[in-house]
């Protein structure tokens, strides 16, 4: 993948930048990165701050499978692709931390159990039903996190580590763009094992959190379109394919 990087000083959001620049038909790779957003939102509309010294960026991407235009379910997949692309950068910025950083259902990064960085995908569907382009938003608390949240945040810079957006974007494109060409040579199953590979509470038990009730069982693994397979109490499996997942006890 040959990555086109164009930064700005300030944007409302990369994600409604990408989105303008993909209805005039601008081809994959473009890559949008922000020194502050404006307008910054997070997944379900919440707002996502943005102070200067994080990065924000965004990617166009129009995925094809196979050298066909991907389905909505496939490119839900990519969810995954971007964290272990994430991880990957993290450790390439403070290879100390290796040990520390774990991937979280479905799409967060943690370094010490701290979430250090979201995503957003967005997306417009063709009238055939596939997929004509998806954006992939990244923030990386890399100076700074918030402290006002119901989870635990941190930033690189928390654990002694500065590094500016500028120079950690590169890294992660690079390791964006080897996982892209994985998951188009091979679809999810790559991504999935190297996802699995740093999962938090793999094999242990755990809470899922939904709307209206709580499971509680063991993280078994994942199935083949990303959703978290709970083993309950009784031995049956559960497929759970939104929901928040915290430790037992």
């Amino acid at each position: 993948m040959k990555w086109d990087l164009q930064a700005f000083d300030v944007l409302d959001s990369t994600n409604e930048e990408i989105r303008r620049r993909a209805e005039t038909g601008v081809a994959e790779g473009l890559a949008v990165l922000a020194r502050q957003q404006t307008a910054g939102r997070g997944r379900r509309g919440r707002a996502w701050e943005s102070p200067v010294g994080n990065l924000y960026l965004s990617l166009l991407l129009r995925p094809q499978l196979g050298g066909k235009p991907a389905s909505p379910a496939q490119a839900a997949t990519l969810s995954f692709l971007t964290v272990v692309a994430l991880a990957e950068a993290v450790e390439l910025a403070a290879p100390q931390l290796g040990p520390a950083i774990t991937c979280k259902w479905p799409n967060d990064l943690l370094v010490g159990g701290a979430k250090i960085a979201g995503i957003l995908l967005e997306s417009r569907t063709r009238p055939d039903g596939n997929l004509d382009w998806v954006t992939v938003g990244i923030g990386v608390n890399l100076a700074h996190y918030p402290e006002q949240t119901p989870y635990p945040a941190t930033a690189l810079a928390a654990h002694g580590v500065s590094v500016a957006p500028e120079d950690f974007a590169p890294w992660l494109l690079a390791r964006y763009g080897y996982w892209y060409g994985r998951w188009q040579a091979g679809g999810f199953a790559p991504v999935r094992e190297a996802w699995l590979k740093k999962a938090q509470g793999l094999g242990k038990p755990v809470v899922v959190r939904l709307p209206d009730r709580e499971l509680h069982g063991r993280f078994a693994a994942l199935d083949d379109s990303g959703a978290l397979l709970l083993e309950m109490p009784d031995g049956r499996m559960q497929t759970v394919t939104a929901g928040d997942v915290f430790p037992a006890g």
